[in-house]
């Protein structure tokens, strides 16, 4: 199995006012050249896909286009919400998304719930933001390693 593993694409990035939203735009079509040519068969996407939680419109179309040319490939996409995601937002209809072969893993609870390709297991563990989850989990303290220590037991 081929993984490509890529992280940080912070769509709607600007630098000093300036868009930067052509040069991430070649960036897409890097990965997608570099998908066909290497033959990848998973694509692991680590989080911080925008620059905030409220991105602009033409970043999340940008995403939407990214995600459509991958999935015409035929690869498969496993993409978690990072720190400057709103993991709500990204995490839209992921239920509905997951059929076209781009599995969206934003939320917390499910977290050691795998992706399973081709008989891989891929934990999309999400940023957890240890102030949302330490109620639901009884965490003992409000900190990321408790946090990332609760769902790595759970997936383990």
């Amino acid at each position: 199995m081929r993984i490509l593993h890529t992280s940080d694409w912070h769509l709607g990035r600007s630098f000093h006012r300036e868009s930067l939203i052509e040069g991430q735009a070649a960036f897409v079509d890097h990965l997608v050249e570099t998908v066909r040519a290497e033959r990848v068969d998973v694509v692991v996407v680590s989080g911080d896909v925008y620059d905030r939680a409220l991105p602009p419109v033409d970043a999340v179309a940008l995403c939407g286009e990214a995600l459509r040319r991958l999935v015409a490939t035929g690869v498969r996409t496993v993409m978690i919400s990072g720190n400057h995601d709103s993991a709500r937002r990204l995490g839209f209809g992921a239920d509905l998304i997951d059929a076209a072969g781009v599995h969206l893993r934003t939320d917390p609870s499910r977290a050691w719930e795998p992706v399973v390709i081709d008989e891989v297991a891929f934990y999309g563990v999400p940023y957890l933001e240890p102030e949302l989850v330490r109620g639901p989990w009884e965490l003992p303290d409000r900190s990321h390693t408790a946090a990332l220590a609760h769902a790595m037991t759970r997936v383990r």
